[in-house]
């Protein structure tokens, strides 16, 4: 048998977690009240509510990377509240998906801009509607009202100032979607990856609204030169990592990819592949965020060009 890989998920001793409650992180369960997570000065983060989320307190106000899902939104703004009552400054989104921006009215309390590359805010004028994927009914996403959307808009990247630090915003054209953005804290060297890095598993890449195998590799390959070995990295899902670890997950994507696209030349259909179970070994964890049947259609889609 080949030996699983694991992808990493221990941060250097520096960086303190506080009150880390549970082992199954993230749950997203609606009774749950989650400890926010100190992971730099002035930095926390808050993963329970539909995605990762960032809090970044400043004397200017607080700065806060993604809102999570709508129904978790009126607990995720109490325990940023709790984390403090400055005034909500800016809402960062990484993308346009419903579980990083449909708590964008309640998080930005009516006094936060909200800034997202402007795909995004053109995506979120409009249903969100995929196929059913490997018997799964997929929620549809109606359009999102005015006070949901995108404030200030980038195209290719944008420097912010914040709190005595400057935040990157780098826009790539068709990775996870066509509307990805990853903000990178420099002084800090914290990398916020949204959705092109989840460390809990295989990930999604929505091949009907933009994203691509091959833009999510190159995507991952240009946040790996920015990033060093101190660079602590943000999943949109999963537990914070590093560059390391974000190198083996390229390593599981490319090698699935690979295992994948070897049976697909061997003539088989979709359902064959699957049957075959060709990553079955390639993902050591409780289970996959992603279910691997997701990720294979996914791919197999892809590079069939359906």
């Amino acid at each position: 048998m080949k030996k699983k890989q694991l992808i990493p998920f221990c941060l250097p001793l520096m960086i303190c977690f506080i009150s880390i409650s549970n082992p199954s992180y993230p749950q997203n369960q609606e009774n749950k009240i989650v400890n926010k997570h100190m992971i730099k000065p002035n930095i926390f983060l808050i993963p329970d509510y539909g995605c990762n989320v960032i809090v970044i307190v400043g004397q200017e106000g607080l700065l806060i990377v993604d809102s999570g899902y709508k129904r978790f939104s009126m607990k995720l703004d109490s325990v940023i509240s709790d984390i403090s009552n400055l005034p909500r400054k800016y809402i960062l989104n990484t993308h346009f998906h419903v579980d990083h921006v449909s708590g964008n009215k309640k998080i930005s309390d009516g006094t936060a801009d909200i800034i997202a590359h402007d795909n995004a805010r053109k995506r979120m004028l409009s249903e969100w509607n995929v196929p059913d994927v490997q018997g799964r009914n997929v929620r549809v996403i109606p359009p999102y009202p005015e006070d949901f959307l995108a404030d200030i808009c980038l195209n290719d990247s944008l420097v912010l100032f914040f709190n005595n630090d400057n935040i990157q915003a780098i826009h790539f054209t068709d990775a996870h979607t066509d509307t990805d953005v990853v903000y990178y804290i420099r002084k800090a060297n914290v990398m916020l990856a949204g959705d092109l890095f989840f460390s809990n598993g295989f990930p999604i890449i929505d091949i009907y609204y933009g994203g691509t195998i091959d833009g999510c590799m190159k995507a991952i390959d240009k946040i790996l030169d920015i990033c060093d070995s101190n660079t602590l990295i943000i999943p949109g899902h999963g537990m914070p990592s590093n560059r390391r670890g974000l190198v083996l997950y390229r390593n599981m994507l490319s090698e699935s990819i690979s295992r994948i696209h070897k049976l697909m030349e061997q003539g088989k259909t979709l359902k064959q592949v699957i049957d075959s179970d060709p990553l079955g070994d390639i993902y050591e964890g409780d289970s996959s965020w992603v279910p691997e049947d997701v990720f294979i259609h996914t791919v197999f889609n892809d590079l069939s060009g359906k």
